[in-house]
């Protein structure tokens, strides 16, 4: 039973990612566009109701994350989380009239099938400790992360931005692992766990420059560039270090299934970043 809902988990956090993009990206657009790293702006937008949704979805998000990966192998989980831009996608569908292609089905069904191959090659996982300066490393991280961050926010080209959604991405994804690698059997296991902080780190640092991307370019192409960041680098992250490994060494199947899930994300992101904008009034 506990499975079911770690499943579950993963597919909410989807949903509640793949419609806060699109209402952070909302409220984004109405403010002026950051020049520096400031989380300022994040004040600034404290009175933009659909961004204050937006972030409290990815908020309920976040606790979705943590409980799913605490119960699922990372390589599960987060082709599950990457399916959020087909969720973007849906709502711009339906609330923005944007026409279903065949190709469009295709890459559902690639997504779909992905998905299918990683869920049959996973086995239930728990969390597993890390050792001290793996620790320290992924607890250091997000002020790296800051910092590269920083310099990009200064340059307004196509390839900063993308850079920008990258980072987010990355910070993302160090939440699940980070999220993952917490032992936690009394409350005061979290509140003396480096890592809760870093998860708190990873947090805003993703936030920030996922907002200042997003008024930048559109919803959809952010939303991608992120994800494929953030389900990547935790993929890798959790087969190296935390042991996560397909059932019955089935690798060529788990490997199958992150390149069609992966491959059918992209794909999705391709035709909506070229064939509309999304609209912000």
């Amino acid at each position: 039973m506990i499975i079911f809902w770690a499943y579950a988990a993963a597919v909410g956090c989807a949903v509640f990612n793949g419609t806060a993009a699109i209402l952070q990206k909302i409220g984004a657009d109405k403010q002026k566009k950051a020049t520096s790293s400031n989380f300022r702006i994040l004040w600034t937008l404290k009175d933009s109701l659909s961004y204050i949704i937006g972030v409290g979805l990815d908020l309920m998000a976040f606790g979705l994350t943590l409980y799913a990966v605490h119960y699922l192998p990372l390589f599960l989980v987060q082709p599950i989380i990457a399916a959020s831009v087909l969720v973007t996608a849906l709502i711009e569908h339906f609330v923005f009239k944007r026409r279903i292609t065949k190709n469009f089905i295709l890459a559902v069904i690639i997504i779909l099938l992905g998905l299918g191959l990683l869920a049959y090659s996973s086995n239930s996982e728990t969390a597993k400790s890390i050792n001290d300066p793996i620790k320290l490393l992924f607890t250091l991280t997000p002020v790296g992360l800051f910092l590269i961050g920083s310099i990009f926010t200064r340059h307004k080209s196509k390839f900063s931005t993308l850079i920008l959604a990258a980072i987010s991405g990355l910070a993302f994804g160090g939440i699940s692992v980070a999220g993952r690698s917490i032992q936690i059997n009394h409350l005061t296991d979290l509140i003396s766990n480096p890592l809760s902080y870093a998860i708190i780190g990873y947090g805003l640092v993703g936030i920030l420059f996922f907002t200042i991307a997003l008024q930048r370019s559109s919803a959809t192409i952010i939303n991608a560039s992120m994800i494929a960041f953030e389900t990547l680098s935790p993929i890798v992250v959790g087969l190296i270090f935390l042991g996560d490994r397909p059932r019955h060494n089935l690798w060529i199947t788990l490997l199958l299934g992150i390149l069609l899930a992966f491959s059918g994300t992209i794909l999705i992101s391709i035709m909506h970043d070229q064939k509309t904008n999304l609209k912000t009034k």
